[in-house]
């Protein structure tokens, strides 16, 4: 199937662009509210001390629209914070730089399959494509990043990620901290060469089993920041942007997090949580009030420590494969491992300042598919592990393949029972299953090790997800108001290594009155 073939089935063309390049998508009749320019290309940026790092980058312009619909992140390699409305329609002309294919998914974003970033839709070095869509989110911490098959974790490591922020009324009418007083945090782990340059392993034995993990955490490409702080209200927004890494976030002098929101926006009532589990893709929005502290107060944000058996349970059927029951061969383990103790980052409280900042204590309404009935039977999905391969279900990404239970009416609600079971060899790990399209509600948890409910204590399952961490031995429902676009999307576990080695796999929406069950299927496979 040729690219053309794949975007016509999607509902988009390919037009030539001004510039004589290759561009698809752009619709004559498509008038934007904003219209942003998105490239994608090599760069470099101040991390460590002393030589400049290589990085591949995002970097935009405002063409149409308010000025801070691009909100760069300063002396950072990741991409501007992109801040849209929901109801605003938006056109988005991307220009790939680099020297290999790419494609832009919105993590998080309810959009047209054609504008969702499938790997179908890469394009080569020097040609655009043009995303048109109208914002139908709720307000919310989303993001973007690429997402060419076998591609995924190594451009992404190099530096293509960015926040992408909706605003609504709803929102705005709590009068929530903004401008100065709301900090983006993006959590990354890099490891670099005696250069400062970036090193990325991906075709080693611990990076195809358990993902890539390095030995330096980033804060929005910076090592320990430190943030000089007031005695106001701040709101922190937070990406899980790593690879692989599972984080553990709390305040090192004990203060709970006040958590407002999860990856599809606020919740319905804040909650007050010790620490906060964040896996690969997840996000979540918190409050942090200092209205009360004393100036020259200083403390940490941590990831603090967890037992590893808590995200992986590996035995090589007993020859000591990770942690498994006996001795003999061993699998090389990172030197910071997951659940290892991290200080990510530093808030100084400097200056008084009086607010008037109050909490509310309803921060939103959720819409009517938070409690709809499912309208099929429950459908169960393995994640296992066989012939050195992570599986979805026994099986692996096929560019064009989807099976009967893959294939979902728009519109429709369906309850998925995600179930991490032990694969042969007893290799065993957390898996961030993401869906393409659709935020779901998790419905149930069952089956996690006495490990594994220290970390699940960090959950937060009150709110609208698109990614949810299953642990080693768990079953976890969710429930999955489907998108009412037609098309192909994907489902796939975000631990990027994972990901591009397979454990990916699509899933066709097909219009309600499509004459038969799987017309999108066959299409996408004729």
């Amino acid at each position: 199937m040729t690219r053309r073939e794949v975007l016509r089935l999607m509902g988009v063309g390919a037009v030539a662009g001004t510039s004589g390049r290759l561009c698809f998508g752009q619709s004559p009749s498509f008038v934007p509210d904003v219209e942003l320019a998105l490239r994608a290309g090599a760069g470099t940026a101040p991390i460590l001390p002393g030589a400049a790092t290589r990085v591949w980058r995002f970097t935009g312009e405002v063409l149409k629209g308010p000025p801070r619909s691009l909100d760069v992140i300063p002396d950072s390699y990741l991409g501007p914070t992109i801040r849209l409305q929901t109801g605003q329609k938006v056109r988005i002309r991307f220009t790939n730089a680099l020297p290999e294919p790419s494609i832009v998914h919105w993590h998080g974003m309810d959009m047209p399959s054609a504008m969702d970033g499938h790997p179908h839709s890469v394009i080569d070095p020097g040609h655009e494509f043009i995303y048109e869509f109208e914002v139908t989110n709720r307000a919310g911490t989303y993001w973007y990043h690429p997402h060419p098959h076998s591609r995924t974790g190594p451009q992404v490591y190099s530096g293509l990620a960015g926040l992408l922020l909706v605003s609504d009324a709803e929102e705005r009418a709590l009068n929530l901290p903004s401008g100065p007083e709301e900090i983006v945090c993006v959590l990354q782990d890099r490891s670099f060469d005696a250069d400062s340059q970036l090193r990325y392993v991906a075709g080693g034995m611990m990076e195809h089993v358990q993902g890539f993990l390095g030995d330096r955490v980033l804060v929005n490409g910076v090592e320990r920041p430190s943030f000089a702080l007031a005695t106001r209200a701040y709101r922190f927004r937070l990406l899980n942007g790593s690879n692989a890494r599972i984080y553990k976030l709390g305040w090192s002098d004990g203060t709970p997090l006040t958590v407002i929101g999860t990856d599809g926006g606020l919740l319905q009532r804040p909650i007050e949580q010790p620490y906060l589990t964040l896996a690969p893709g997840q996000r979540a929005d918190v409050i942090l009030d200092l209205s009360r502290r004393d100036v020259g107060t200083a403390f940490e944000l941590r990831s603090a420590p967890y037992s590893s058996n808590a995200v992986d349970a590996m035995d090589m059927m007993g020859m000591g494969m990770g942690r498994g029951m006996g001795g003999g061969m061993a699998m090389p383990q990172a030197s910071l491992p997951n659940g290892s103790l991290l200080s990510l980052l530093t808030v100084h409280i400097d200056r008084h300042e009086e607010s008037a900042f109050h909490l509310p204590e309803r921060l939103s309404t959720f819409e009517s598919s938070w409690d709809a009935e499912p309208t099929v039977a429950a459908r169960r999905v393995t994640l296992g592990f066989q012939q050195g391969q992570w599986l979805l279900d026994g099986r692996i990404f096929d560019m064009h393949d989807t099976t009967l239970e893959e294939t979902v009416v728009a519109g429709s609600t369906q309850i998925w029972e995600i179930v991490n079971s032990q694969g042969m060899m007893g290799m065993q790990m957390a898996h961030p299953i993401h869906l393409h399209g659709r935020q779901f509600r998790v419905m149930s948890r069952e089956g996690m090790s006495t490990a594994g409910a220290v970390v699940a204590q960090g959950f937060v399952d009150a709110g609208w997800q698109d990614t949810v961490l299953v642990l080693p031995g768990e079953t976890v429902r969710v429930k999955i108001p489907f998108t009412r676009h037609p098309g192909l999307y994907l489902y796939h576990c975000h631990i990027l290594e994972h990901e591009d080695m397979g454990m990916m796999r699509n899933f066709a929406v097909r219009p309600p009155a499509a004459p038969t069950v799987n017309r999108v299927a066959r299409e996408f496979r004729s």
